[in-house]
């Protein structure tokens, strides 16, 4: 939900196809003076009117279509850790865009983090190398949506939807380029792609050189040289229609602590990993995640299969 936007609709527009129609609905959401009640409330919506924390929710935010999008607590909302909204004067927000998940914010960001990280930029970027390592971060809304299984096309269906598997991609590779250390296994379908993209070949240079036990694989129409990493070529369909990026620190998938409050540091210490299998030519289906569990299982089966 997107809280009360002044960007034009194209952009509105471009985040709906970035996601994905199968993937997350995206609306707009105004502030409710009145806090957004139903007006013929039910018994159950009576005693929604005080939250858990006993804060009146005077204010809300609601899809201007009250049964399109969810009622939020303006008061929860300021408590949520996850959002960039601290502010007295909820109606001085502009651009603020939700995750939402039933009535409960996941995360939170703004419509100008969601530009600069998927919205305005294209694959060049990370093609040519103009966005390097460190500039890579993931805006919350992004994060958030870990473990969230998805569809997304590409071009010529959709000029923007494999954009945000590049951009994950990239952000697995700066969490295993920061760590310096584990393995990192990586799918190019072609390895040939390696020397072709600058900035690819960039990105494993850097990451390798900083003691990462690097693996590509792919098929072997062109092998990557003078570059310090493990090969694997085959032409399979694990080789040729899917996608994967794992990072596995030194001590195996582990989950993290409360303390690390950066996906950064959580990808760093306990692993994190993007699986998508090109299931119909352009379509691509899978999640990623932080999850122990899933990163082991996805290293493992690359590793002992592939």
């Amino acid at each position: 939900m997107v809280v009360n936007r002044t960007d034009p609709d194209p952009i509105l527009n471009m985040l709906a196809d970035t996601f994905g129609e199968d993937t997350v609905a995206v609306t707009d959401g105004d502030l409710a003076g009145d806090g957004g009640r139903d007006p013929h409330p039910t018994d159950d919506d009576n005693a929604r009117d005080t939250d858990s924390s006993g804060l009146s929710s005077e204010q809300l935010i609601r899809s201007p279509d009250a049964d399109a999008g969810p009622l939020i607590d303006v008061d929860a909302l300021r408590r949520n850790d996850a959002v960039p909204f601290d502010g007295d004067e909820p109606e001085a927000v502009e651009n603020l865009a939700l995750l939402v998940e039933g009535n409960e914010v996941i995360a939170g960001s703004t419509l100008g983090e969601l530009g600069d990280a998927v919205l305005l930029v294209n694959s060049d970027l990370y093609i040519t190398g103009s966005r390097g390592l460190s500039d890579i971060d993931l805006p919350s809304v992004i994060s958030g949506l870990d473990d969230t299984s998805f569809t997304l096309r590409g071009y010529p269906e959709s000029n923007r939807q494999k954009l945000l598997l590049i951009t994950i991609s990239r952000f697995i590779e700066r969490v295993a380029w920061t760590a310096g250390s584990g393995t990192l296994r990586s799918s190019f379908q072609r390895l040939s792609r390696i020397d072709d993209e600058v900035g690819t070949r960039r990105v494993y240079d850097s990451v390798a050189g900083a003691g990462v036990d690097t693996h590509l694989y792919g098929v072997p129409d062109q092998l990557p040289h003078d570059l310090d990493a493990v090969v694997h070529g085959g032409g399979s369909r694990d080789f040729t229609h899917s996608w994967f990026v794992v990072y596995r620190p030194p001590d195996g998938p582990k989950p993290v602590t409360d303390a690390t409050n950066t996906d950064l540091e959580r990808g760093i210490e306990g692993g994190v990993g993007l699986l998508a299998v090109e299931s119909e030519p352009r379509i691509w289906r899978g999640m990623w995640t932080f999850e122990t569990d899933r990163v082991r299982a996805m290293n493992r089966y690359i590793e002992r299969n592939l």
